[in-house]
């Protein structure tokens, strides 16, 4: 799990992020990045309701999609407030899926060195 202070949690910041950031689109994550005034890159994971009722396995996938992003930290730009959310279960994706999928959109996105 990624530290607290590197962690999205205010309200304006997230607003701020959908209204003023960059987005990447794919069928299963829809991805906000945002150049900030903060030195370090904060970053929230966001499962809705939507993609399923049981909070064990929407917290599943946070955690994993976290896993992914703390195993990558050093190579994402500082800087910029990033929030990851899932538009659909991501239970059938394998860990190297998932990973090409959320590395690829912050690529896209310009956030990822490399």
């Amino acid at each position: 799990m990624i530290a607290r202070s590197f962690r999205l949690s205010k309200a304006t910041d997230f607003a701020k992020t959908y209204k003023f950031g960059k987005s990447f689109n794919s069928p299963d994550l829809y991805i906000k990045a945002l150049k900030s005034h903060v030195p370090s890159t904060r970053l929230a994971v966001v499962v809705p309701k939507k993609v399923s009722k049981k909070a064990v396995d929407r917290n599943r996938d946070r955690r994993r999609v976290y896993e992914i992003c703390r195993i990558k930290w050093t190579s994402i730009e500082p800087g910029y407030t990033i929030i990851i959310t899932a538009k659909k279960s991501l239970e059938s994706q394998s860990d190297t899926e998932l990973t090409k999928l959320v590395i690829g959109g912050l690529k896209n996105l310009k956030v990822f060195k490399q």
